[in-house]
Order: structure tokens, then sequence, then C-alpha cells
């Protein structure tokens, strides 16, 4: 009997390992996939932050009134056209090393960067126009006839759930 007891905690112990592993490699895909469709967007990407450091520096230049600001802001510019040149000049598999690096050194950052990113995406989505004739439209007609009926009858219902006497 205490044969099978630990075999089973061995089966056990395996199967931990085997998922360990399983979700690693679930990562370790997902990961190449994010570098592949990253080298396609990646001179893009640095583009666009050439052109927001040239334009931060402008901006910077224009500040005439506040002095500390404004240096301040070309400080900016100036990371804006490092992390262009970076983004340039690196490969994705070591910009990747880096950002894994970055992790582990700093995770609550990491945590941070995370949740405002996923916010900023949600609203994102939450922005998109829905597709005409998708058929989304009638059903929330429907939905919205139902849910004013639900609203009446249950303001026909006292605290604790009784039909008041004018029902």
């Amino acid at each position: 009997m205490a044969k099978s007891t630990k075999a089973g905690s061995y089966g056990h112990h395996k199967s931990a390992n085997g998922s360990h592993n399983g979700s690693r490699r679930v990562f370790d895909d997902v990961l190449a996939l994010a570098e592949t469709l990253a080298r396609g967007r990646k001179d893009y990407g640095a583009d666009k932050l050439h052109s927001l450091a040239s334009s931060t520096r402008e901006f910077a230049a224009s500040m005439t009134d506040l002095p500390n600001l404004r240096v301040q802001v070309a400080s900016a510019a100036e990371s804006l056209e490092g992390l262009a040149e970076y983004v340039t000049h690196t490969d994705i598999e070591q910009m990747i090393g880096d950002a894994k690096t970055f992790a582990r050194r700093h995770p609550l950052a990491t945590l941070t960067i995370t949740v405002a990113a996923g916010m900023a995406a949600g609203r994102f989505m939450r922005r998109q126009p829905a597709k005409a004739g998708s058929g989304r439209r009638t059903g929330s007609r429907r939905s919205t006839a139902s849910s004013g009926r639900k609203r009446v009858a249950q303001s026909r219902h006292g605290i604790n759930g009784k039909v008041h006497a004018n029902a």
C-alpha cells in the first residue's frame, strides 16, 4: 500500500513538471510569434520613434517661457532618439533578451507597464466602431426591450421580493 502512495506522488510530481514544461513551450512559442510579427514592423516603429523624437525636439525649442521644462522635454527627445537607434540597430532576439533581463530586475515596473498596456489596448478595442449589418444591432434591440420588461417587473417587487398591492 505504501508503494501505491509513492507511485501516486511521483506521478503527480511528474505531471507538475510536465505542465511546467508545457507552459514554458507555449511561452516560447508566443515569443517566437511575437518575434516574427515584430520583425515586419521594426523599421516602421523605428521611423515613428524618429518622427516622435523630432516632434518632441521641436516642441522643446518652442518652450521659451519655461526653460526648466524645455530642458526636460529636450532630454526626453534625446531618449526617444536613442530608443529609435536601439530599435534600428538591434536584433529582435537581443531586444527580447534585454526585455527579459529588465523584467527580472524590475518586476514591479514590468507589472505596471503591462497593466498600462492592457488598459490602453482595452480602450483602443472599445473605440473600434461596430461593423454595419453584423446582426448585433437586432440582438441589442431585443435585449434592450427585454431588460426594460425586467426593470418594470423588478420595480413591482419590494425589497424582500414580494409583489406590492398596487401591482
